[in-house]
């Protein structure tokens, strides 16, 4: 136990060492496994048969420290007994340490004091050694307490980092070797950056697009080297924001002692695509691609396996590329899967790349946090996307005040990067009549609101079909492999210049590099129409591509915030009309008129921001980025190669329990729907639970259109 303390010390504390100048971390590792000192543990241990968890140890060292309490007044001790208390069950909220779980603690903890003098000592030492918290004033107690939040989250973090690794090491010293492959460091990728830049360049000197591309880019490495910790690329689709905004990260890195750069995009099939962009500039060994929707069993070499070690903490690898929803439901969880990687936010440049997509009933706390991140442990933040955000409501940044533009003439860039036409189609359309018109294209891409309009559209384009053209349907009707296969066949087709049509839902609007001539787009919020014309003349091919707007007869809407941002995007076109959607100004209006619209609590849903100081387990469980409650159903019929399916089936029939690899290689075969939603509640019969949130689809699986509800037939 000695070597183990000092081994989860020392990994701390090196772990911890810029941004917890107090010794937090240092007296929770001392004090974490105090606990097993106790008589029933030494019992335990010894134990030829063991039940694990039958005797606690966790609780001791919090029982411990606060036993020093009246002795050594400091709040320190009080913050790291929090921290010691949920090292195995997750961060609870402070108060409940003090009033239920030291109080409910089996009795023969509490003689846990008596037999840790040695290391209480110790600890007093480390007080005395570290200087202490700075008071924070009545004027900024929010602010402080904020601060001291996040604080203990890091070192929470910090500890459950080192403990696993030093527990490892011992366990499994092989495992603990494989981490320590080596990477590249931040000076050799911006090289291989640089390098790569400089090859594209003189691939595509003809190019007009490509003279804007270059002055984005090169904006970026200027701004880089100025020492602004908030900042905005807000420049028009296809302009590379995906190299340029690494450019900064890289450059502001070697500038500014940064030792990660983290990417998180709001979809699955975005971060696919990023994350091959950045392994084909930088290689598989320096990018760490992490979702829900990644397998690590897919291929047994030595890198997937370095991978895979590396999704648990986010170390060795210097660019990670995951989603909001993983790096926000981190920030603000107290599970201690989750809360293990969050010490490598400090010292990094966090991208949020298509920001806008970000969920508005959380944004305030979200906001909050990346300013503490900012203000206090080293990291920079770039919002980046097509679409101008109003940052004039103050409740949607706080006090940070708006980022600073990268690229500061983006006016005149949009201005000169007005690659469609807008269309307002006057009459609300039939099916029928959307179909024909699209046929009048022998390449268009349709964008409806609503699954089920696409399928109705995807049929009757169908019927209509034109001899020689291919029709695409894509929407999560259809499992994450399947789309994937979707998107490169439609991609190869525009490349080889065929005939095809293709209707989907808005999942192909941010990030899917599509290039088409025309696109129809139903009526949606501004930016979603604004981000649906960036798929049309992307590469800047014709004078003009045609961007159609156009009401669907019947035609289903989303609620909420969706449905409010339609109906402003309708009267703000009604007024200005579709010439305005080229106009920066124009989304100024849209979101604070959106931000009117929404009420007090439109930024913070779930109330996060209002809670009592230091409610880790609270939040933890309110925040949520999606918030319906969604199942995933993995499809059972869906042709998948190598019989994958069938092997998870067997594994979920066979194995005493699921293992989080289970669950993320089945997520690539299955379909999220809405708990409350009419599939959910209508083929009960054609469900199988196989855990909390988890189904078997027993019915059909179309291999155009996915998922097929009882009575609807495939095509």
């Amino acid at each position: 136990m000695d070597e183990h303390i000092r081994g989860t010390y020392f990994q701390a504390r090196r772990f911890s060492h810029t941004f917890d100048r107090y010794g937090i971390t240092a007296i929770a590792a001392i004090a974490h496994d105090l606990g097993k000192k106790s008589a029933p543990f030494v019992q335990y241990l010894k134990a030829d048969v063991k039940a694990r968890g039958s005797v606690q140890h966790a609780i001791g060292g919090a029982i411990a420290l606060f036993s020093m309490k009246e002795e050594v007044e400091d709040e320190r001790i009080i913050m790291a007994a929090a921290i010691v208390a949920g090292h195995h069950t997750g961060m609870p909220d402070l108060r409940t340490v003090f009033t239920e779980k030291i109080p409910k603690a089996p009795q023969y903890l509490k003689a846990i004091p008596d037999l840790s003098q040695m290391e209480m000592q110790i600890i007093k030492d480390i007080l005395k050694r570290f200087p202490g918290l700075p008071l924070g004033g009545k004027s900024d107690s929010k602010s402080s307490f904020a601060y001291k939040e996040m604080l203990m989250r890091m070192c929470f973090s910090t500890l459950i980092d080192a403990d696993f690794l030093d527990t490892e090491r011992y366990f499994d010293y092989g495992k603990s070797i494989k981490r320590q492959g080596k990477a590249f460091s931040i000076h050799q990728l911006d090289e291989q950056l640089q390098n790569y830049m400089l090859e594209l360049r003189r691939e595509g000197r003809d190019k007009e697009i490509n003279k804007y591309r270059n002055e984005v880019y090169m904006a970026c490495r200027e701004a880089a080297k100025q020492p602004l910790f908030f900042r905005a690329l807000v420049v028009p689709t296809g302009l590379g924001k995906t190299l340029a905004s690494i450019a900064f990260a890289l450059e502001h890195a070697k500038q500014f002692n940064k030792k990660r750069i983290i990417a998180a995009l709001p979809f699955v099939n975005i971060i696919d695509q990023t994350a091959q962009k950045y392994q084909e500039v930088f290689g598989k060994a320096s990018v760490l691609e992490q979702h829900s929707q990644l397998s690590y069993t897919d291929d047994k070499e030595e890198l997937m396996g370095r991978s895979r070690l590396a999704a648990e903490n986010w170390d060795s690898l210097p660019i990670i590329v995951t989603t909001t929803v993983e790096l926000f439901e981190s920030l603000f969880s107290n599970r201690t899967s989750k809360v293990r990687k969050l010490h490598r936010l400090a010292n990094s440049v966090i991208i949020l790349d298509e920001f806008q997509k970000l969920p508005i009933h959380v944004l305030a706390p979200i906001f909050q946090a990346l300013h503490i991140l900012m203000e206090h442990f080293n990291v920079t933040v770039v919002l980046c996307s097509a679409t101008p955000l109003s940052f004039e409501n103050a409740g949607l940044i706080g006090n940070m005040g708006a980022p600073i533009e990268i690229f500061e003439n983006r006016n005149q860039l949009f201005e000169c990067m007005k690659r469609v036409e807008y269309i307002r189609v006057e009459k609300p359309l039939t099916v029928s009549e959307l179909v024909a018109r699209m046929k009048e294209h022998p390449v268009a891409l349709c964008i409806l609101n609503t699954r089920k309009d696409a399928f109705r559209v995807y049929r009757e384009a169908i019927r209509q079909k034109v001899n020689g053209q291919h029709i695409y349907h894509l929407s999560n009707r259809m499992c994450p492999h399947h789309r994937k296969k979707v998107i490169e066949q439609i991609k190869e087709d525009l490349k080889n210049e065929k005939s095809i049509l293709v209707i989907a839902t808005s999942l192909v609007e941010a990030g899917v590099d599509f290039d088409f001539p025309a696109v129809f787009r139903a009526m949606a919020p501004l930016d979603s129409i604004v981000q649906a014309a960036g798929r049309s003349n992307r590469e800047g091919k014709l004078d003009k591509g045609a961007v159609f707007i156009f009401e669907l007869i019947e035609g289903g809407m989303p609620g909420g915030i969706y449905r409010k941002g339609t109906e402003q995007t309708k009267i703000l076109l009604d007024h200005h009309g579709t010439a305005a959607l080229h106009e920066p100004w124009i989304f100024e209006e849209f979101f604070r008129s959106l931000y009117t619209l929404g009420g007090d609590d439109l930024l913070d849903s779930y109330g996060i921001t209002s809670l009592k100081p230091f409610s880790f387990e609270t939040a933890g469980r309110l925040f949520q980025m999606i918030d319906q409650n969604t199942v995933s159903i993995l499809c059972k019929n869906y042709k998948s190669e190598n019989g994958q399916i069938e092997k998870l089936i067997r594994m979920y029939k066979e194995a005493l329990y699921l293992t989080k690899e289970w669950y993320r290689e089945a997520q690539l075969f299955a379909v999220n729907e809405y708990v409350d939603g009419s599939f959910f509640k209508e083929n009960q019969n054609q469900l199988e639970k196989v855990s909390e949130g988890w189904y078997i689809w027993h019915g059909d699986y179309d291999m155009k259109t996915g998922i097929m509800d009882m009575d609807e037939g495939g095509e």
